[in-house]
């Protein structure tokens, strides 16, 4: 009977042992001190925007205004430590490969290179489930939108900005869904609005419209207020050395489109 209990007992302990891998590995890298190796979940993961650059789209409404100077705006937090996370700066550029680690009970931003931890970067502080704060910037949440092989390229302003059910001069109702997605504009089935406006060209904001995902016709547009206004764009002066438009300016109004309350 002893020997009984003695062989359950083992079995057990054996299963417990299978049964949880990641956690036993967790708790030897917290006993061990050496942060730099923990790995579990962070309960902050998934896609964060400036407080200050979100806060500039629902006043302003305009990406072409509020990108300069908005820096650091956008990062994606992975589900654990040691998974890749990344920064965008001014939605121009991406930041090199950082991840995220926690030490003790603070949360790190680490530079990555290849399997090597280059540099500490800035901490990283939890301040409610739907904002937190990296270095001396807040970051607020946001749930865009994003195709299962584009985890890295969600649609933010079609989230924040754009998605709505409006009513066009001629009574029609057009919906811009947060997928990317338009519908009752006539033929155009999508919709893309620019976050990036450095290079020529781009000195008013803009917007794409297209029946097909390959061919888009870019327009202007500016939202006064719960009316969005589409525009052609007028090319005010050509680079034919580049052969492109240097300098962009609203052309003639295309559609007006009331946001249903």
């Amino acid at each position: 009977m002893k020997q009984l209990l003695f062989f359950v007992l083992i079995l057990s302990v054996l299963i417990a042992a299978c049964s949880k891998p990641d956690q036993k590995e967790t708790t030897t890298a917290a006993a061990s001190g050496d942060f730099k190796k923990l790995d579990t979940a962070l309960s902050f993961a998934g896609y964060w925007l400036s407080e200050s650059y979100y806060n500039g789209i629902i006043t302003g409404r305009s990406p072409q205004k509020i990108q300069e100077g908005s820096e650091d705006c956008f990062v994606v937090i992975p589900e654990k430590t040691l998974k890749p996370a990344m920064m965008v700066w001014n939605f121009h550029e991406g930041s090199n490969e950082m991840t995220v680690l926690k030490n003790g009970s603070a949360y790190q931003l680490y530079e990555k290179m290849g399997d090597s931890l280059t540099r500490y970067l800035k901490d990283i502080k939890v301040i409610s489930p739907d904002k937190i704060q990296i270095g001396a910037k807040n970051f607020v949440k946001i749930t865009p939108y994003a195709k299962p092989n584009e985890q890295n390229n969600p649609l933010i302003l079609e989230e924040i900005l754009f998605k709505g059910t409006y009513r066009s001069t001629d009574g029609k109702e057009v919906e811009f869904k947060n997928n990317g997605e338009v519908t009752g504009l006539e033929n155009y089935r999508y919709y893309q609005p620019a976050l990036d406006y450095i290079g020529p060209g781009l000195q008013v904001d803009q917007v794409s419209l297209s029946a097909t995902e390959g061919k888009k016709e870019w327009l202007a547009f500016k939202f006064r207020q719960d009316s969005l206004l589409i525009y052609q764009i007028k090319c005010v002066e050509f680079d034919k050395t580049n052969n492109e438009c240097g300098l962009a300016d609203f052309g003639a109004l295309k559609y007006t489109l009331v946001r249903k309350k």
